[in-house]
């Protein structure tokens, strides 16, 4: 569920679907091709067409669902193929908008979030180190390209995060999830410390399982193994995130460097899984590809990965980003694995934050490509959904533009990709990460149902439309 906020008649318009591959600060994007160019001028022009009727500037047009509809349309039209399936009388009708929006919605559905952050704002605002000035600085550009205007509080505060991943979208649940550092790091933007304590505190105001965190790994840091148990034991942490690629030149404060690390690496990487096994916390989420530029692009690679998953069938490896733009690589490491007669390793997750944001946003065809490689080649069991928000604001238009996403017809049969199926979205949306983390979805929907949360989204319900009610109550939607 989302609730715009109607916009300023004076002020440009902002696309519902960011039309550019902009940057989610860990890696230069490209400038603007004219096919995005042509997006902005038919956007523009459905814009006037529907809204003008309506009484709606374009800015407030683009922020009804019609207007969704109309940014998906003109994709469609520029780029010549149905990527999203979405007819012209959404754009025209809003109540037509909102019922196709609806029936892909299927109901109440089970949506984990397995990548959201947010960073201490008083940290970003006063930064004294050059990591912390370039992350701020890289962080702040891209969310300003997405919503301008944005502040460093918009991703820089335990509510910020809590509006934008539970009240503006329909996200269930969610993990939050670190930045390049050791858990013990002073300079660290979001300390473990913080990670752990929204988890708990958001779980306490609604008075249920809202949200898990990761901890903090870096196995090239000598205190990593003592970390490890202080944050298993102590912080009850739920699973691990690394970069093998932690990119800052100089050295931890215990003297290990911060160039990178294998997967493979039975002397550093090693250790580090045999402590995951002794604590009970076997699942790994591992950064990969999207080398930003403080990166060494040879740790964000994924040569290191198929022996690490073989070595250590037990555990879980879920490669954020899909490796992309490797996703090839990632692809071919498990293509084979229903082939019993190789030795194939059938622990490996492809997540999708920031990939498919970053790939729809304005390269449709690569977004195709992207999904057709890892539903057939990986397994749509063996992908999660992502958003990497906070930093593209709320997750709902991502969640939203997925639902409606295909894999165009003519590149299924050109390819060999499979469709991905509404079936295929429900276990990429949430069953997969449900699965991995040991959760009922069913039976933890019914208890979403009666919590805090809900109930904050019942009372802000009234403000939706009387036509989204009307359909929603009519799809069998709960509001709350």
């Amino acid at each position: 569920m989302v609730i715009r906020k109607r916009g300023e008649a004076g002020l440009p318009p902002i696309p519902p679907i960011p039309t550019q591959v902009v940057t989610n600060g860990e890696f230069v994007p490209l400038p603007k091709t004219q096919k995005q160019r042509e997006v902005d001028l038919r956007l523009l022009e459905y814009a006037d067409r529907y809204g003008k009727p309506r009484g709606l500037s374009r800015r407030s047009f683009l922020m009804t669902t019609s207007g969704f509809a109309a940014a998906m349309l003109a994709m469609n039209k520029v780029y010549g193929r149905e990527f999203f399936r979405v007819a012209e009388v959404e754009a025209a009708d809003e109540t037509a908008a909102i019922e196709a929006q609806l029936k892909t919605r299927k109901g109440t559905q089970f949506i984990f979030d397995d990548q959201t952050h947010w960073l201490n704002a008083a940290k970003l605002e006063h930064a004294q180190t050059e990591r912390g000035k370039i992350v701020r600085d890289f962080l702040m550009g891209f969310r300003n390209s997405v919503l301008p205007n944005s502040k460093i509080q918009d991703i820089g505060t335990e509510e910020a995060y809590v509006k934008q991943m539970f009240l503006e979208s329909e996200t269930t649940m969610s993990i939050i999830s670190g930045v390049p550092a050791a858990a013990g790091d002073d300079e660290i933007l979001l300390p473990i410390e913080s990670m752990v304590g929204t988890r708990d505190h958001v779980n306490a105001k609604a008075g249920t399982r809202r949200m898990l965190s990761h901890g903090l790994v870096a196995p090239n840091d000598p205190r990593n193994l003592d970390m490890m148990e202080w944050q298993a034991k102590d912080l009850k942490i739920d699973s691990w995130k690394g970069y093998t690629a932690d990119g800052i030149s100089g050295r931890y404060p215990s003297g290990g460097h911060y160039g990178g690390w294998y997967l493979d690496d039975a002397k550093v990487a090693y250790p580090m899984y045999d402590k995951a096994r002794k604590l009970g916390i076997k699942t790994f989420c591992i950064h990969k590809g999207l080398a930003v530029i403080w990166f060494d692009e040879k740790y964000c690679r994924l040569h290191d990965l198929e022996p690490a998953a073989l070595a250590n069938p037990d555990l879980n490896f879920i490669i954020y980003h899909s490796g992309y733009p490797w996703v090839d690589d990632l692809a071919n490491i498990t293509r084979f694995k229903r082939n019993p007669a190789l030795n194939v390793a059938n622990n490996i997750y492809a997540e999708l934050g920031s990939t498919f944001a970053l790939t729809v946003t304005g390269a449709p065809i690569e977004a195709a490509h992207v999904l057709g490689k890892l539903v057939t080649h990986v397994g749509s069991d063996r992908i999660m959904w992502g958003s990497d928000s906070t930093w593209w604001g709320s997750p709902q238009w991502q969640i939203d533009a997925f639902r409606r996403f295909q894999i165009p017809e003519d590149m299924q049969k050109g390819y060999g990709y499979k469709p991905i199926t509404d079936k295929d979205k429900e276990l990429i949306l949430g069953l997969n990460a449900a699965r991995v983390y040991g959760i009922n979805a069913e039976q933890t929907m019914k208890q979403l149902a009666q919590d805090a949360i809900s109930n904050v989204r019942a009372a802000i319900a009234p403000k939706m439309t009387q036509e989204f009610r009307k359909y929603a109550a009519a799809a069998g939607m709960k509001l709350a």
